[in-house]
């Protein structure tokens, strides 16, 4: 089955970021919202009465509220979304145009003019894979994020400037970053998982700038491993503990798990190409995980911004083992083991039941195999 034509594949090829719109159909869509709905009512956020309820959302987010990310995993319509055929034939058309290279090192695909092919987990069919269990994504806007924070913690009287606003507020912007660090991109060494593909479908339309939508630098990756190459120390100011004196010393950028924050000063010139994606309701975005991207400063609409999370892994050693653990993590209601949310093995509790709604969900044949219950 061929979702996408030989012009989107070849767009995604030149920009690494594609739209792939009706993806989801307006039946699967109202589905969707229901799940969605009944879900943050489950955890007393009440969509029509956000100004009294959204507080709750707080404790939906490991993230301190950055980008309305939700840990929010194992609903049924999720599951559904992340299950999705035309979902995953697109990925897998993505796959084979982008990633699915024959073997052939990293020197053999620069010298054919292909590096952005090269990754170090060897060839593999891109005709299986894995779903990538992720959150999901409630911005709401951002004078209700602001107006709820400040009820939940109110400035000292006479301090009502727009920087305590924006301080008190239970949501903000997940800044331009990577999903991947640049020094060790090309090595298999200490990773969990290979997820060369992000994907999220929305279920609401973003298609104006500053609405609490996606931002990408299209066409990044095919400079990334120059960029990775060349790119600057941070700068930061030291203090002696002794003698108190100050000086500017040179740090490698860090990268925190798969996380690397793009700097405003040392990487200027990439936060410059950052610009707006429009999606409408029901679309996809795919985008190379070598691309910079964020989500936007602030969410002037008087509407919510949901997205699900919903990538694949391709069928690699890493990724089966990853998938394993997935499963199981699923089987115990457990919240997946990952970089973002720094869960070891031993250390991950059962989700209680006034965390994550207990949901039995009936799997296609394709949604066991991409969970990994069944084999390919």
């Amino acid at each position: 089955m061929s979702i996408l034509t030989q012009l989107q594949i070849e767009k995604y090829l030149r920009d690494g970021v594609l739209v792939v719109d009706d993806i989801m159909c307006a039946e699967e869509l109202k589905v969707a919202r229901d799940g969605l709905h009944e879900t943050l009512l489950h955890h007393g956020v009440d969509t029509n009465d956000l100004e009294n309820t959204a507080h709750h959302l707080q404790k939906l987010s490991s993230t301190n509220g950055s980008g309305g990310v939700l840990d929010l995993f194992y609903p049924s319509f999720k599951i559904d979304i992340g299950s999705n055929e035309k979902l995953f034939r697109a990925t897998q058309q993505l796959w084979k145009a982008s990633h699915a290279q024959n073997g052939e090192s990293e020197h053999e695909l620069i010298l054919m003019g292909k590096q952005e092919r090269y990754h170090p987990f060897g060839k593999f069919d891109a005709d299986k894979g894995y779903m990538y269990i992720d959150r999901l994504g409630y911005r709401i806007p951002t004078k209700i994020a602001q107006s709820v924070g400040e009820k939940m913690n109110p400035s000292p009287e006479g301090e009502q400037s727009k920087t305590k606003k924006s301080r008190a507020a239970i949501q903000r912007s997940l800044t331009p970053h990577l999903d991947c660090c640049p020094d060790t991109y090309n090595s298999a060494s200490k990773k969990s998982k290979w997820r060369p593909i992000q994907c999220f479908v929305s279920l609401t339309d973003n298609v104006e700038p500053n609405t609490g939508g996606f931002e990408a630098a299209t066409g990044f990756h095919r400079e990334f491993h120059q960029w990775a190459t060349n790119r600057p120390p941070s700068t930061i100011t030291h203090r002696d503990p002794k003698s108190g004196a100050k000086s500017k010393i040179e740090v490698t950028a860090p990268c925190v798990g798969e996380y690397t924050h793009i700097r405003p000063k040392e990487d200027e010139h990439v936060m410059k190409s950052i610009l707006h994606v429009p999606v409408l309701s029901g679309s996809a975005v795919f985008w190379d995980n070598r691309i910079p991207h964020a989500n936007a400063y602030r969410n002037e609409s008087v509407l919510p911004r949901a997205v699900v999370y919903c990538s694949f892994l391709p069928d690699v050693d890493i990724n089966r083992i990853y998938v394993e653990k997935q499963l199981e993590d699923y089987r115990l209601h457990r919240k997946p083991r990952d970089t973002w949310i720094n869960i070891v093995d031993h250390g991950s509790e059962v989700e209680s039941s006034q965390h994550q709604m207990r949901e039995t969900h009936e799997f296609s044949e394709l949604g066991r195999k991409l969970m990994g219950m069944q084999e390919w």
